[in-house]
């Protein structure tokens, strides 16, 4: 099975209580080349899909697809960005078997596996961002349940 599974963790992580207006993660999440630029406004993640994932699961029913979602974290200040970062691995720590909606996107996170702790990213003097910390977690996703 194929699925765009950046956009199914993507519409996940904005359904967490650490997204939003007074949050650790104030601008959510976004997929790769539609990020925002202004970490003044607040910490936001940007997600890719990395290789590491395994695939496609042939023991279980409707073969869900393990997809690896890196996610870079970026702040303002280094406190905010390490903040942000450390709440979303929390969100991904708690996926331990009761399967949640991705949103409206027809796909429903099973479980995450191999959680990464909050790495420090340095960035390029020139890029316009000043604080980033990377998280990664295996994800295991399924089509219409």
């Amino acid at each position: 099975m194929s699925l765009a599974a950046t956009a199914a963790v993507e519409a996940w992580i904005n359904a967490q209580s650490c997204c939003g207006q007074g949050q650790p993660l104030t601008r959510g999440a976004f997929q790769a080349g539609r990020q925002p630029r202004s970490p003044a406004d607040g910490a936001y993640a940007l997600l890719a899909r990395i290789p590491g994932g395994r695939g496609t699961l042939v023991a279980e029913d409707d073969t869900p697809t393990v997809a690896r979602i890196s996610a870079l974290v970026y702040a303002g200040t280094v406190d905010a960005a390490e903040t942000a970062a450390a709440a979303l691995a929390s969100a991904f720590n708690t996926l331990n078997g009761d399967p949640e909606p991705c949103g409206d996107t027809g796909v429903t996170v099973l479980v995450t596996d191999n959680v990464t702790e909050p790495a420090y990213q340095p960035q390029p003097a020139d890029s316009g961002e000043q604080y980033c910390f990377q998280v990664a977690a295996d994800f295991v996703l399924a089509k219409g349940m």
